[in-house]
């Protein structure tokens, strides 16, 4: 068992008024729940050294937006897809660049790799909200969303695929 350190504090009244509403797994008390916030702190500081731990201090820091739009869209009777995808795929996103530190050794191929890994994360993402043009009403809060995006999307593809076209033809 680790030896315990006694610690005297003086806090403003706003800080103990967010101490004494603030919920933490399995702590009840002003000092475990000190303890607490101080755990996720050396977590978040450890954590973003890998993609997996970055991973989790992003979606940590989410949780509680998250709970506040799931609670709000219940209330509501509402449903947004899109709120919710970006909620899920940003901790990953956002792990990407900030547990990149590109050797300096390496350096033009881990940047290409942190490219090439980014891109793989926002093309998910972009087709997971294309999917959801597929119908005729999306399954966001306004349901005429992602159709009212898809007409520019849509010319800018069929430039590309025209350019691509165009490649394998002799000039």
């Amino acid at each position: 068992m680790r030896k315990s350190v006694p610690l005297s504090v003086r806090i403003s009244d706003d800080d103990a008024a967010y101490l004494a509403q603030f919920e933490a797994p399995g702590a009840t008390t002003p000092s475990e729940k000190l303890r607490a916030i101080l755990a996720a702190a050396r977590e978040r500081d450890e954590g973003a050294q890998d993609f997996a731990g970055c991973a989790n201090v992003v979606a940590e820091m989410l949780r509680p937006a998250m709970g506040h739009v799931r609670r709000a869209q219940r209330e509501a009777g509402l449903r947004s897809e899109l709120v919710l995808r970006v909620y899920e795929r940003m901790p990953e996103l956002m792990a990407e660049l900030l547990s990149a530190a590109p050797e300096t050794e390496n350096g033009r191929r881990a940047l290409e790799d942190l490219e090439r890994r980014i891109a793989d994360q926002i093309f998910a993402m972009m087709e997971e909200i294309l999917d959801m043009g597929l119908t005729s009403q999306s399954r966001c809060y306004n349901p005429n969303l992602i159709g009212e995006r898809l007409t520019p999307i849509l010319e800018i593809l069929a430039l590309i695929n025209l350019r691509e076209q165009r490649k394998g033809e002799p000039e």
